[in-house]
């Protein structure tokens, strides 16, 4: 049975990998000149197309798993690994690690056509944030797991709705040392948190 804790590192987890705190600085590039009722209409866009993308991790994964026969534990324990691994480059570099975007993260996409691709997705939504939904999401066999998947989505995504609408101009003048700062210690809750997913998966697998 998961606890309050299981629930509060997955948001965590899915807080640090989507970065809403972050993302909006770029979109606060991209909607440079629009209206207040334009930018609006843009963030809800962006933000229904993150939170459809992670919604169908966390409820599509553990079947597209069950049919290629991957057992939950294993994919638990690469997952975490991989997490982990994030959170290390994040420490060491103060960005986001490669699999969200690297260095590369940290520069706006420069047309506002780019709202969905590849602002929302895979700026957002990327292979990070969809490893980290899934991997949750297979944390037990039963639909708890997913519960707390979604739960830690839902709690993103209302962040997004926020930050995208209301915080945009002031948090893109926070500077990128601060911000730097910021993503070091993510990295580390992301690679504690990607640590206990990939012992949680080995005592799966061998049913510990």
């Amino acid at each position: 049975m998961l606890t309050w804790d299981d629930y509060l590192q997955a948001i965590i987890a899915v807080f640090v990998i989507t970065d809403p705190l972050g993302r909006p600085i770029f979109f606060a590039m991209l909607t440079k000149g629009m209206t207040r009722e334009a930018r609006r209409k843009a963030a809800f866009k962006v933000i229904a197309t993150v939170a459809a993308i992670l919604v169908f991790a966390a409820l599509a994964g553990k079947v597209v798993l069950d049919a290629m026969g991957i057992h939950l534990g294993a994919f638990g324990f690469v997952g975490g690994l991989i997490v982990a691994m994030m959170g290390f480059e994040m420490m060491a570099m103060g960005d986001p690690s490669r699999v969200q975007g690297g260095h590369d993260s940290r520069e706006a996409p420069k047309a506002e056509d780019q709202l969905m691709v590849p602002f929302a997705m895979p700026f957002i939504a990327g292979p990070g944030a969809i490893t980290v939904v899934i991997t949750l999401a297979a944390k037990t066999e039963t639909a708890e797991s997913t519960i707390m998947a979604l739960t830690a989505v839902g709690c993103a995504v209302f962040t997004m709705m926020f930050t995208f609408t209301f915080l945009a101009d002031a948090i893109s003048k926070i500077s990128s040392q601060a911000i730097s700062v910021a993503t070091k210690f993510g990295g580390l809750l992301i690679a504690t948190i990607g640590a206990q997913l990939a012992l949680s998966g080995l005592k799966s697998f061998f049913e510990l």
